[in-house]
């Protein structure tokens, strides 16, 4: 499982380099990705535990209980496509045009990223010793959101004003690379803790 870890990031790191290259890469793709990823992971997680409920009792508990989990992704979603899909780039047609493909999901890099994601978490979760299995109302993903939105708001306003992304790879690189950083240094070890040796 150590080995799927590395390739999950392996690929991530990989299609977001690309999509930097070719311009398709902002501050709010990267929230954004990062907010996708865990609904990702809070559905497949909901999905794995509500299957092993042996009563309808218990399913519809179960369903009120993770009510919760739901409710802080969609305040998340919500101040992430507000604040960083249209408010901070509203006088920015460029980077407001991506962001409006990423949320259509016309943006191939991002597309691929989530398809990629989705299935390697399933195949996590089918090897994986799920039997003390929870959805935490707030668990070390959510810091990588919270930490994210508030380094974005930083990088929107103090940063990114400063550089020409459009045409600048490095530029670009550098204002993404703390993001990328940030998912690796604290996603990590709860991955590795959860997997099942082989």
């Amino acid at each position: 499982m150590k080995q799927l870890y590395k390739i999950d990031i392996l690929t991530m790191l990989v299609i977001t380099l690309l999509g930097i290259v070719q311009g398709q890469v902002t501050v709010f793709y990267i929230i954004y990705l990062f907010w996708f990823q865990e609904l990702i992971r809070t559905l497949v997680d909901f999905v794995c535990l509500i299957w092993k409920k042996n009563t309808i009792r218990k399913k519809f508990d179960f369903i009120k209980i993770s009510f919760g989990s739901f409710f802080i992704l969609f305040i998340y979603v919500v101040f992430i496509v507000l604040l960083f899909g249209f408010m901070l780039n509203w006088g920015n047609r460029d980077l407001l045009g991506k962001n409006i493909l990423v949320l259509m999901f016309r943006n191939w890099y991002f597309n691929a990223n989530m398809l990629l994601f989705f299935a390697e978490y399933i195949y996590f979760r089918s090897k994986s010793d799920n039997t003390n299995l929870q959805m935490p109302l707030f668990s070390r993903r959510h810091i990588i959101l919270h930490i994210s939105i508030i380094l974005g708001g930083l990088m929107q306003l103090a940063v990114v004003p400063h550089f020409n992304l459009e045409n600048n790879i490095w530029a670009s690189a550098m204002v993404i690379l703390p993001f990328l950083l940030l998912k690796i240094w604290i996603d990590r070890p709860e991955k590795i803790k959860n997997a099942i040796p082989k």
